[in-house]
């Protein structure tokens, strides 16, 4: 995806009478598990673009994270950060700013989950009764959540300036995860298990969040929102839920967890090339696209 970046373009139906989202995990769905690399599934999203199909970027990565792929994807429209904890909308996207956004530069914001602030706080006061079995970005070096990721330096970076949640290297056992969940759960907080991490955040989650922004693109569409979600991990389960059709990504380290929904598509392939293989065959199959997509 080497295209100039464009500014934000107005939403618009991606197909008469038909209006598709896609909304989509990253980490091990729309990028490589291993290489971080998307360039199985670009053929794809150029011709989403060329339909007009918004794709929303819906990951437990941060804003400044999400932005740097964005520009990388030539991608323009809505984004979810923090596993559901964020919605960053480009202003003007929409007729009209959404009544619970407030304006933060460029972009109209949807808070649904809690400041870190608050969650550090909390995990503070839990650690003076509770050791703590496990390793927190805010307390971690760029070197170890580089050694630990496989991210760069910079990417690594990025991933430290959290505004809404907190990442947790868990390195007890399952009985001191568990324990911990629940004294935060009572607490007012959510727990999500990543790919790698244990996620601390608000009382939100990634379909929470999806759900509210689709709400948004119904209100300037005649017709149904058809929804697809994908992902490949727990924290991405209340999205597909949330979804019109659920596609689940195979991972190539870990087994897709349990989940049923009544349109379930589980990838014949992991990552980017199973999530690009599904998405076409759906939209093929939905007369939405047509010919070949591979083009030299």
């Amino acid at each position: 995806m080497t295209k100039a970046h464009r500014e934000a373009p107005p939403y618009s139906r991606a197909h008469p009478g038909v209006p598709w989202l896609i909304v989509s995990d990253l980490d091990g769905t729309l990028l490589d598990h291993f290489t971080y690399s998307h360039a199985p599934a670009d053929p794809v999203l150029r011709r989403l673009e060329e339909h007009a199909i918004p794709l929303i970027l819906n990951s437990s990565k941060t804003r400044d994270e999400i932005l740097s792929l964005r520009k990388a994807l030539d991608n323009q429209h809505p984004f979810i950060v923090e596993n559901g904890s964020a919605i960053f909308i480009p202003v003007g996207y929409f007729p009209n700013c959404p009544a619970e956004a407030t304006q933060h530069g460029e972009y109209w914001v949807v808070e649904p989950g809690a400041p870190r602030g608050r969650i550090l706080e909390y995990l503070q006061q839990d650690q003076q009764t509770h050791p703590a079995p496990y390793l927190n970005f805010a307390a971690a070096t760029t070197a170890e959540i580089v050694a630990t990721t496989g991210l760069t330096k910079q990417q690594a970076g990025q991933a430290q300036q959290r505004d809404y949640s907190e990442p947790l290297l868990w390195q007890g056992d399952e009985q001191q995860k568990q324990a911990f969940i629940a004294r935060a759960n009572a607490a007012g907080f959510r727990t999500l298990q990543g790919g790698r991490f244990l996620h601390l955040l608000g009382n939100t989650d990634k379909g929470i969040a999806t759900t509210q922004l689709k709400k948004y693109y119904q209100q300037y569409s005649d017709v149904p929102c058809q929804l697809i979600a994908s992902g490949d991990g727990p924290n991405d389960l209340a999205m597909l839920e949330a979804a019109d059709i659920a596609v689940l990504v195979r991972s190539p380290v870990h087994p897709p967890p349990e989940f049923t929904h009544h349109r379930l598509l589980t990838t014949r392939k992991p990552g980017p090339l199973g999530w690009a293989e599904t998405v076409r065959e759906i939209l093929t199959d939905a007369d939405i696209f047509s010919g070949p997509i591979y083009r030299k």
